[in-house]
């Protein structure tokens, strides 16, 4: 086996076992087979590191042709990480969702999870967090299938990553049972101040 075939291989093999790993920690929260707050731990987790990277893709993604942007991050880059934190939100979200469903203390069902409003605890705040994680897919389908689309339809799919991410902040806030100050922050800062900036630069490329 080449370095090369190593090197395209590893994160497949990196992500399978991930994937397992979270599988496994699933069942044993469905089983009843670990510490109460097993589900509730990795719920957290994935919902922190989902969020971490939605608003990381959000940022990417508005800074994309920007003048700020380093010489070194060439768009290729740009784009590869922008989808690769897309998905990687969008996978560690379904993860949270799943821990969700287990939970010890306030189980939901498939029902309470994916249709808004339907969740028994706190059913405004996991209705935030359903519709976060639909405006997720769709534009992580749009980007998957950009050449298919229209021009028109794919932008229109992909904008929905800046409501996704207010969802997804209002879901963070009004569920979370810790308060998380030094993400939700910082996230809103950046977010805010690169779409300002893109706003900025497009106005100023159309006078």
């Amino acid at each position: 086996m080449t370095t090369s075939t190593v090197r395209s291989t590893l994160p497949e093999l990196l992500a399978g076992l991930l994937l397992a790993l979270v599988a496994g920690l699933w069942s044993a929260a469905l089983l009843g087979l670990g510490p109460e707050p097993l589900a509730w731990t990795f719920s957290r987790l994935a919902g922190v590191a989902g969020y971490a990277a939605l608003a990381a893709s959000v940022v990417l993604g508005a800074l994309m042709g920007s003048r700020i942007v380093p010489a070194w991050l060439a768009k290729p880059l740009q784009y590869g990480w922008h989808g690769i934190l897309a998905g990687a939100g969008l996978a560690a979200t379904a993860a949270h969702v799943a821990f969700v469903m287990v939970d010890a203390r306030y189980p939901q069902s498939a029902l309470g999870v994916l249709v808004p409003g339907a969740a028994t605890y706190a059913p405004f705040a996991l209705a935030l967090g359903t519709l976060a994680l639909y405006a997720m897919l769709a534009v992580q389908l749009s980007f998957a299938n950009r050449k298919r689309l229209a021009t028109r339809t794919w932008r229109a799919l992909h904008l929905l990553a800046y409501p996704a991410f207010a969802l997804a902040t209002g879901h963070a806030v009004l569920a979370g049972s810790d308060a998380l100050p030094w993400l939700y922050l910082p996230a809103l800062g950046l977010v805010g101040a690169t779409t300002a900036l893109r706003f900025v630069e497009r106005r100023t490329l159309l006078t």
